[in-house]
């Protein structure tokens, strides 16, 4: 029954965040006059349609996804033949109107993410009242048996510093920090401890835990909750969107470096997470709502092609060399970064499919079944 729930809650979710994705791309398009053919819910097979004024609303089969079908979208899913763009005029379609109002319709969905990841944070810490602030890199338990014990660290010790083989380095302010780090350090670190006035270093391995699907360093530290009035939860919600924005940053920053690429992962990811959160409270789940509509944001502003970033980079080529680019260029250009993109889909459906028979002490090789 959780499984099926979880299932729910996650197509629930990536559906709302397509959705009001495009839906900032269709709003701000009709602001600026483009003809939208159609308005899609879901991709494959039309389920259900009903026709608009001028635009079509559909209900598709996979209810993972949805578009806008803006007339002069140079994609190559469009042809001077169709006969529905025939009727349509220059300046009313979206390669015919001025490049900075393409560029405000591009943005417009990545917008609309960031605005629900804030609107979603906000509503969390309403509905809470109060705020869980940072835990400090200091040891409030040291579990038994674990690697914090043998590298021998005490209650109240302070990390300073965590010092990777590779001489990676951080000077954490939170064990949040920490945390992150380790997931993709996780050889022989080396701790600066602070302890009763003195300081030490001592090394350890990080230990993974499966229940947490995460490398530990078998210690807990402490978060106290902060009580907020009302008018504050506007300010955690912009503060919560930022802290969620920079972690995203510094993960894309580790990955283009080669660094945790087998933390990467898709859909059978999420939607193992998804199903977890669910079982923690809705507290959990909707932030973790907010982090995949903040993640969808972001993704979609990195300059490939296929994406919102790649079309809003090729518009300003065109503006600085003061020409357009070939439509035939743009469209295999942008087949291409979609193959990227889909092997890049593969490889993180792969990762989490790794994740989930290591979890069931299953190995490729050893078959253990």
């Amino acid at each position: 029954m959780d499984f099926i729930i979880g299932i729910i809650a996650f197509v629930v979710m990536l559906s709302v965040i397509v959705i009001l994705h495009e839906l900032g791309h269709f709003l701000v398009a009709k602001h600026f006059g483009v003809y939208c053919k159609e308005f899609s819910i879901g991709m494959g097979p039309c389920l259900y349609q009903k026709q608009g004024k001028e635009t079509a609303f559909s209900i598709r089969a996979i209810p993972f996804g949805g578009y806008v079908m803006m007339a002069g979208e140079e994609d190559g899913s469009q042809s001077e033949e169709d006969s529905w763009l025939k009727d349509v005029p220059e300046n009313r379609r979206l390669n015919g109107i001025e490049k900075w109002k393409q560029v405000c319709i591009m943005i417009a969905g990545i917008v609309m993410n960031i605005l629900l990841a804030w609107i979603i944070y906000m509503g969390v810490a309403l509905a809470q009242g109060y705020v869980v602030e940072e835990a400090k890199p200091v040891v409030y338990v040291v579990e038994e048996d674990s690697v914090a014990q043998k590298a021998g660290l005490e209650k109240d010790d302070h990390i300073v510093k965590v010092q990777s083989e590779d001489g990676n380095s951080i000077q954490p302010k939170t064990q949040y920090e920490i945390l992150e780090f380790i997931q993709y350090h996780h050889d022989t670190l080396t701790l600066t401890v602070k302890r009763d006035g003195t300081t030490f270093e001592t090394t350890l391995t990080p230990s993974y835990d499966k229940d947490m699907e995460g490398y530990t360093l078998g210690y807990k530290a402490i978060a106290y909750a902060k009580k907020i009035p009302w008018y504050q939860s506007l300010w955690v919600g912009c503060q919560n969107t930022w802290d969620s924005a920079t972690t995203i940053f510094k993960s894309l920053n580790m990955i283009i470096h080669g660094q945790g690429l087998e933390n990467l992962s898709g859909p059978v990811g999420i939607l193992n997470v998804t199903s977890k959160s669910v079982q923690y409270g809705l507290d959990m789940y909707f932030s973790l709502f907010a982090m995949i509509s903040l993640n969808i944001g972001i993704f979609n502003a990195i300059p490939i092609p296929a994406l919102d970033g790649g079309r809003i980079l090729i518009l300003l080529i065109e503006k600085l060399i003061g020409r357009k680019v070939s439509t035939k260029v743009v469209e295999n250009i942008i087949m291409v970064s979609f193959v990227l993109l889909m092997l890049l889909f593969l490889y993180a459906t792969y990762n989490d499919i790794i994740k989930i028979l290591k979890k069931k002490n299953l190995y490729f090789g050893k078959s253990k079944i």
